[in-house]
């Protein structure tokens, strides 16, 4: 008699093998993609959060000392390098600016005319209003900080307004 061999097939069949070999890749690939992607923005917002600290730094440096503000001041530009250990490759730049604020007429989306016909009181409020922009312009002054990265050539600003000590405010109102 003779003996055959049953010969159950166990395991898995090559095209088995290439499938799970497929998905895997295509696994293995997006998880690596969303890994470099997440390196990359965690690295820039590194150098992002430095710039800022730096300009946070350099805006309390502004403010803690007392600035004269005079017409002259608007068109002077400090600039110069981080003295700091590591960091002399960044640099900043410090601009004063005057506030502007829109005339009365601009605010009311109206020329004078059409404004003075449109409300009799119309003359009183635009000469309130411009004596308050007046000295609102002469006291508020618009402080802006830029840090510079000389490496990469990316910048960073911010912004704040500081009070003019020495204004001289215009409180005459005369009709």
């Amino acid at each position: 008699m003779v003996k055959r061999l049953i010969n159950a097939q166990s395991g898995f069949s090559i095209l088995e093998v290439m499938v799970a070999l497929a998905i895997f890749g295509a696994y293995a690939t997006v998880m690596i993609l969303t890994q470099v992607s997440n390196t990359d923005r965690s690295m820039n917002m590194a150098k992002d959060l430095k710039l800022h600290t730096l300009a946070q730094m350099k805006m309390n440096e502004v403010l803690i000392r007392k600035n004269e503000f005079t017409n002259a001041s608007e068109n002077d530009v400090e600039t110069g390098n981080i003295e700091i250990e590591g960091l002399e490759y960044f640099k900043f730049q410090v601009e004063f600016k005057r506030n502007e604020f829109p005339d009365f007429s601009a605010l009311m989306g109206q020329t004078d005319e059409q404004v003075a016909e449109a409300d009799p009181n119309a003359g009183i409020k635009k000469l309130i209003f411009d004596k308050m922009k007046k000295n609102v312009e002469e006291m508020i002054w618009q402080v802006k900080v830029t840090i510079i990265n000389t490496q990469d050539s990316t910048s960073y600003e911010l912004n704040s307004w500081v009070n003019k000590d020495n204004a001289k405010l215009d409180t005459k109102f005369s009709f």
